[in-house]
């Protein structure tokens, strides 16, 4: 699993253990154990932090350096990573960082593609194996590409610890009011790619009720009063007690979605 990290600072080289060497025809390309590197000098950069501690691999003896491990490697600008992630954080568009960073907005959606890569590899790093609390399933409904394919974002989160358990990607058919044309170019989509599954936001409940029933039985699962989740939770055999929360309920103070 190769990871990358945000290093600003000669301390941060200094603690840096190469995780993996980036020679892909090396037997350390996937990582090891072993010490596979010997410390080779150090060589002055214009960037933060602006001396890049070399490496050099016992094995294939090819050199590296510490940058070869961030976030920022090879990038044009550097050290805009951290900015443009707390500035999305903050609920900042795209178009609004990159004003305020004075850089392309291709620049801050290729960071954030990047970072929610790196994102991922933490999540299956730290994923546990045992499911110690209970868990929150629901859907949420956007699009893809056009509103002509909708599609449903199935997530299991964690109760306290807002872990995401899984995720599943469930394409929709376009439903709801349209206009004529709207019609009409639907269903020209619809002849020429055919129409999604029917039941796609149930198969894939099934998958996730599954994988959460083999990390732990004896926990509740929350969700919505969507019909699918009740289906899944009977199909799938979940040993997860299941618990709807109504919408009348979700809006009651007094009632928390996590008794």
């Amino acid at each position: 699993m190769q990871t990358t990290v945000l290093m600003k600072k000669t301390t941060d080289q200094l603690d840096l253990i190469p995780p993996y060497c980036p020679n892909s025809h090396c037997r350390f390309h996937l990582g090891t154990n072993d010490l596979f590197y010997v410390k080779n000098g150090w060589a002055k950069t214009d960037k933060a932090p602006f001396f890049n501690q070399r490496y050099k691999c016992r094995e294939c003896k090819i050199q590296f350096s510490a940058n070869t491990f961030n976030l920022d490697f090879r990038k044009r600008i550097g050290n805009h990573s951290e900015k443009v992630f707390q500035y999305t954080l903050n609920g900042m568009s795209n178009n609004s960082v990159s004003r305020l960073l004075k850089i392309a907005e291709g620049t801050v959606r290729n960071r954030l593609k990047d970072m929610a890569q790196q994102a991922l590899f933490f999540e299956k790093e730290h994923s546990p194996e045992k499911l110690m609390e209970n868990v929150a399933y629901d859907g949420f409904e956007t699009f893809t590409h056009s509103q002509f394919s909708p599609c449903n974002i199935n997530t299991a989160v964690g109760s306290r610890s807002h872990f995401i358990y899984h995720n599943t990607f469930s394409p929709l058919n376009r439903k709801g009011r349209m206009t004529e044309d709207q019609k009409e170019r639907n269903q020209e989509l619809i002849k020429k790619h055919g129409l999604y599954p029917q039941n796609s936001v149930f198969k894939d409940t099934c998958y996730i009720m599954e994988g959460l029933s083999k990390m732990g039985e004896g926990r509740t699962l929350f969700s919505d009063e969507h019909k699918s989740y009740l289906r899944a939770h009977k199909a799938s055999g979940c040993g997860l007690d299941h618990v709807r929360i109504s919408s009348k309920r979700r809006r009651d103070p007094s009632n928390p979605l996590f008794p």
